[in-house]
């Protein structure tokens, strides 16, 4: 029997073989992982651009005061910063919405001094700012009349006694009318849920005074109070890190308390607001937030958002996708 072995270019062919085929495996699997990445990449992108437009959506709907009995209430205020006629800024119901045009020079109208809590540093440079002025939860219904103007106020038990801790504000309204205050305690009791307010700073803003109705027609049993909820929209950087090592910008949305991160890779936020200037309920024009004189004129807002993939996920650039979606939305409260 003959035993032949294998000869030194027999070898090396084989071996020239073997590698081949081990590289073309590899660049398999590497061309397959780029695919899965890029796959992954631009399905989070939609969801980003998706979710971020059905945030700011929810919000700008809700945006204002609902007419009542067909009627939109007189508002008055007893908010300290304001006046019987005009709350701070902050609590302009009336407005609804309200916004910041970023652009190279800072924000049109200026973050100095906004009682929004917002610092113009902290935020992306060149995108805008959307204030959005509502309520939250469910009202509560006075169970008794109101026999003087400063009285203590009893109402039905609510559905989420938080939204009427100490220093909430509160809108109680008859339709015909409404008051903005703030609130300083509540708590059960044998006639209800009570509700007592004080005057003074403490807690901010507080009140300049306890009289909630200016002429003499007291709020009667059946009048709604709720809860005021202002929330700004803006674009900062995020607190992770993509696959870059970079902070991915992210929507943030702020009520009182520290900002709440709604959607990471949002890159971008642009405003157009639809300004009805001669109240026929048709909007004449598209503004941006600097070049609204009254925002009680605005009837529906443009939302444009751009964004990302967070992680860079291709061979162009930066690596990182990007894209822009864009919706026209009416402000349910306000329509014809």
């Amino acid at each position: 029997m003959n035993a032949r072995g294998v000869t030194l270019l027999e070898l090396m062919i084989a071996l020239a073989l073997g590698a081949i085929v081990s590289l073309g495996a590899v660049q398999l699997f590497d061309a397959s992982q780029r695919s899965a990445s890029l796959g992954e990449g631009q399905a989070r992108l939609q969801e980003n651009g998706r979710f971020a437009l059905a945030f700011l959506r929810e919000a700008v709907r809700s945006a204002g005061l609902a007419p009542c009995a067909g009627l939109t209430p007189t508002l008055r205020s007893t908010l300290q910063g304001g006046t019987g006629d005009e709350p701070p800024p902050r609590f302009a119901l009336g407005a609804g919405l309200g916004g910041f045009d970023g652009g190279d020079r800072g924000f049109a109208p200026s973050l100095t001094g906004n009682d929004l809590g917002l610092d113009a540093a902290n935020l992306r440079a060149g995108s805008d700012v959307l204030v959005v002025r509502g309520f939250q939860g469910e009202g509560l219904r006075l169970v008794s009349d109101m026999p003087e103007p400063s009285s203590v106020l009893f109402t039905e038990p609510p559905a989420d006694p938080a939204l009427f801790a100490s220093g909430a504000v509160l809108l109680i309204s008859d339709c015909r009318r409404g008051t903005i205050f703030q609130l300083q305690s509540a708590g059960s009791t044998g006639r209800g849920f009570r509700l007592t307010r004080t005057r003074g700073a403490n807690p901010s803003p507080g009140n300049f005074t306890t009289d909630l109705y200016f002429d003499g027609s007291p709020f009667a049993a059946g009048a709604t109070l709720q809860a005021v909820s202002v929330r700004s929209f803006f674009i900062a950087p995020g607190v992770g890190e993509n696959n870059r090592g970079d902070a991915p910008p992210t929507l943030y949305q702020k009520r009182a308390g520290a900002a709440e991160a709604l959607v990471e890779g949002v890159e971008d936020l642009q405003l157009r607001f639809a300004v009805d200037q001669d109240g026929d309920g048709v909007p004449e024009q598209y503004l941006s937030a600097g070049s609204v004189a009254d925002f009680a004129t605005v009837r529906a807002v443009e939302l444009s958002v751009l964004a990302t993939s967070v992680d860079a996920v291709s061979d162009e650039g930066d690596g990182i996708l990007r894209q822009r979606f864009t919706q026209v939305v009416a402000l349910r409260n306000r329509a014809p």
